[in-house]
């Protein structure tokens, strides 16, 4: 890891959730950090505090989830906010899976070409494959995708 701690300065909105308010950030998906990460927001007036939050990065959007109550109650739905979010784990960049880089190497692709949305994206597909028969499928889905074979 690169670095021991990162700190981004963020804005967005709160939300209602069915079990309290979730933080959304304006500006589309936190890029470059593992998905459901924690870390602490340290909010900015008028409403300062630092909360400890989940990290949850979707296709489109990121969405921070308060992992313990906070000191006083967050706004209602749709007010802005602004703050830092200090992520102690730092960046992080994708690493491949002993099984997949060894298919890699036996088939000569080189995935470290492959961009971090591209390879998070392919991480995503075969960390969903439980079973070792649909992870060997999928390692060859994504080797094929990668040129393997042609």
């Amino acid at each position: 890891m690169p670095a021991d701690r990162t700190e981004i300065a963020v804005q967005g909105r709160y939300e209602a959730a069915a079990y309290g308010s979730h933080l959304v950030l304006d500006g589309g998906p936190l890029s470059g950090h593992d998905t459901f990460l924690t870390g602490i927001l340290l909010l900015a007036e008028p409403y300062t505090a630092e909360i400890p939050v989940r990290i949850l990065t979707l296709d489109d959007i990121t969405v921070l989830s308060p992992t313990t109550d906070p000191a006083s109650p967050l706004p209602g739905a749709g007010t802005p906010w602004s703050g830092v979010l200090r992520l102690p784990h730092g960046w992080r960049t994708p690493s491949l899976p002993k099984d997949l880089a060894r298919a890699a190497a036996t088939a000569g692709v080189d995935l470290g070409q492959w961009d971090e949305a591209l390879t998070r994206y392919a991480l995503t597909f075969l960390g969903e494959a439980r079973d070792p028969e649909v992870r060997a499928q999928r390692i060859h889905v994504i080797l094929a995708a990668a040129g393997a074979g042609q």
